[in-house]
């Protein structure tokens, strides 16, 4: 009997231990909450579809690359976050988990934003602020 519960445990040990982390890549972010949510914003070629989003604390927002150009960043106006020049192919992304409620962070492209007014908007909590008018 003790060698079956000693077996037993052993077998449920390994089991966790081949579950463990890899896959994914991408940027790390804060855990989830309970209850949280992933927002995807597309990255075409001169436009974040949709260019602004209400999320509420705690929730993620996922930038991806569905167009064709290169070079794009996601970068907050505050200096809040920035994802550098990681959009390189099809389908790369970037993450930022907000969770500071009733704030509204204004982000661009660096670089299509001086050509193409390329910028977009997330408002956290239903109580944030509307982006600046021209924004």
């Amino acid at each position: 009997m003790l060698a079956k519960r000693i077996l037993g445990t052993l077998a449920l040990a390994a089991l966790v231990a081949s579950c463990g982390g890899g896959g994914g890549g991408g940027t790390p972010t804060s855990p989830a909450t309970p209850g949280s949510q992933v927002i995807v914003v597309q990255i075409m070629d001169d436009q974040f579809s949709p260019k602004d989003v209400t999320v509420n604390p705690g929730d993620t927002v996922r930038w991806v690359r569905a167009g064709t150009h290169q070079g794009h960043t996601v970068t907050a106006v505050d200096g809040s976050f920035d994802s550098g020049a990681v959009f390189n192919q099809s389908g790369a992304s970037f993450e930022h988990t907000f969770t500071a409620g009733g704030k509204t962070f204004e982000y661009q492209c660096k670089t299509h934003y001086n050509c193409c007014g390329m910028a977009g908007a997330v408002k956290v909590g239903s109580n944030a602020p509307d982006p600046h008018p021209g924004y």
